[in-house]
């Protein structure tokens, strides 16, 4: 028993504790990085050395050498891809609604360098030891090169847990070619494939009287047994961060941050809030700004990394909430990713705030916040419109909401403010109501005051019934009349029931930010980018895309 228990001993300490220096080297600071690839390619160079000279060598110490040998070869592999040094052509996420064959071809290109080195790599251990009369080494490293092409399939086409925590910031792109869910049809053949192989390479120990030959199959077949456990790490709720957790001492701990969670209907005034807290905001600390963005363009990324934040746009359905969404995973993610002392969401006019906050309440995500709170924003000239076709999604932000700022309450008239007032006071008898203009409200009138218990509420069928969206990237300058006409025309209900449109062009000799919010439009200068990209975004009702296309085309300039 022991020929096979020894083996399988050496094999699991050499892969363990392998993986854990890796883990621990990509967590220490940026500048140490090129220290620990000297090592890394110092390693890799005793591994060529050690596979050839036991490649003659069959004899028990020769199994030992060889096995250790390519694991050191795999190790650097590892080591050049997660330090960053051989990675790939693409180090971007992709944009949202990226998918299929499109979205695969993105994921091959973030590591294509990664995966030619694996296979320039496996090319000299194969001449070194395939057919040699110790081939274990080569053996060992076909198995790792299963391992590692399989559990990255898997991940691709979505597992239940992904492990980000092993991630490093500087690779965090990646995180986009990522997909949660609790299984997919790859899984069982990975799992049933390397369960067959591994009973095969047992079943050849057992049965043979060499020593050498016991060992050598005893260590491959431990092996394969450990990448039936990777892909099952990768599948049940397990902590497998726990095994590595001196590796990941070298990760920097992220602060907690004070969260903003800013609700409201469309075109309540969240953007233009946010904005002006941005600008108040000290320069000093890092503020992070999570939108949900209805379409595949997103314009309030650009609006609002110009003031300094880093944006980071879910797109629509970013803030879904149904059983595979795992909201709370994903925003553990991104804050465990940019470490911000401040972050302000924006989800959509239809988000469920009470699901938003329920992920706060996450075991995951509560290390990461030191409080969150919810900012109400309620149109003041719409209340009465919303209220009756939001009801229940209005009320429960209200609710949640520590403070309701009325937006556009110079709009309407002292009677109808009262109402409103009241209508608010008797939903949240606790909630400071602060009037805003533009979405702006006097320094210090917020007052600090933790989110009331969530509740999740579905979304109103009445309100989000028939709710799309439409986008599209525009090149050349716009006309200014021809877009003050154009947005006159979508006010008047020519391209379909228009809630809100969202958009920038380049016109003349600056740049121009245009929307429709509450049935108006306004266009305004706006401070674009030297990179900036003309865009539009439109949700709305029984939208007619190809009117909206053909309107924006003709805004164009000719030879502009």
């Amino acid at each position: 028993m022991t020929q096979f228990v020894y083996p399988g001993l050496h094999a699991l300490f050499i892969w363990w504790f392998s993986t854990g220096v890796v883990i621990f080297l990509d967590g220490l600071p940026p500048r140490s990085f090129r220290y620990s690839m000297a090592g890394a390619t110092v390693v890799l160079g005793l591994g060529l050395y050690g596979l050839a000279a036991s490649a003659s060598d069959r004899s028990v110490g020769g199994v030992y050498l060889a096995f250790t040998s390519a694991l050191l070869i795999w190790s650097w592999l590892e080591a050049s891809f997660y330090l960053g040094y051989v990675t790939g052509v693409r180090r971007h996420s992709c944009v949202a609604g990226c998918h299929g064959w499109r979205h695969f071809g993105h994921a091959i290109a973030a590591s294509l360098w990664h995966e030619l080195a694996v296979l320039v790599l496996g090319g000299v251990v194969l001449a070194l030891g395939w057919g040699a009369e110790n081939p274990f080494g080569a053996y060992t490293f076909v198995v790792l090169w299963w391992m590692h092409q399989s559990a990255r399939l898997n991940v691709f086409l979505g597992v239940r847990n992904l492990n980000l925590e092993f991630l490093p910031e500087h690779l965090f792109y990646l995180r986009g070619f990522f997909r949660n869910k609790p299984m997919n049809l790859l899984f069982p053949i990975s799992v049933s494939v390397s369960t067959v192989l591994a009973a095969w390479l047992f079943q050849r120990a057992a049965v043979s009287g060499d020593p050498v030959a016991v060992i050598g199959n005893s260590v491959v077949g431990t092996m394969m047994v450990l990448a039936i456990a990777e892909h099952w790490f990768l599948v049940l709720p397990l902590p497998t961060a726990r095994l590595w957790s001196w590796g990941l001492r070298s990760r920097p701990d992220a602060r907690p941050a004070g969260v903003q969670i800013v609700g409201g209907c469309l075109g309540a005034g969240k953007t233009s809030f946010i904005c002006h807290q941005l600008d108040l905001a000290d320069p000093g600390s890092r503020t992070l700004v999570i939108v949900d963005e209805p379409g595949e363009i997103s314009v309030d990324r650009s609006i609002l990394a110009r003031r300094g934040a880093t944006v980071v746009a879910l797109g629509e359905g970013g803030f879904r909430c149904g059983p595979d969404a795992d909201l709370a995973g994903r925003l553990r993610e991104i804050i465990a990713r940019h470490r911000p002392d401040r972050v302000l969401i924006e989800p959509g006019g239809n988000a469920d705030i009470g699901a938003v906050c329920a992920a706060f309440e996450d075991p995951r995500v509560r290390p990461l916040v030191r409080r969150y709170e919810v900012i109400a924003l309620i149109d003041a000239a719409c209340f009465v419109q919303d209220y009756a076709g939001a009801h229940r999604l209005l009320t429960a932000q209200a609710r949640l909401a520590g403070n309701i700022l009325l937006n556009k309450a110079d709009l309407i008239d002292a009677g109808d403010l009262a109402v409103v007032r009241d209508t608010l006071h008797q939903i949240n008898p606790g909630a400071a109501i602060i009037a805003a203009r533009f979405g702006a409200v006097p320094p210090g009138a917020l007052v600090l005051a933790q989110a009331n218990p969530p509740t999740v509420v579905a979304a109103e069928p009445e309100h989000d019934a028939g709710m799309m969206s439409w986008s599209n990237l525009l090149s050349g300058r716009c006309a200014l009349d021809e877009l003050r006409q154009l947005l006159e025309l979508a006010t008047e209900g020519l391209f379909g029931d228009v809630e809100r449109l969202k958009g920038l062009a380049p016109c003349g000799a600056g740049w121009l930010r245009f929307d429709i919010a509450a049935g108006r439009a306004a266009i305004t200068a706006f401070a674009a980018a030297p990179d900036e990209q003309a865009r539009v975004a439109v949700m709305g009702r029984h939208l007619d895309a190809v009117a909206l296309d053909r309107a924006f085309s003709s805004c164009i300039v000719a030879g502009a």
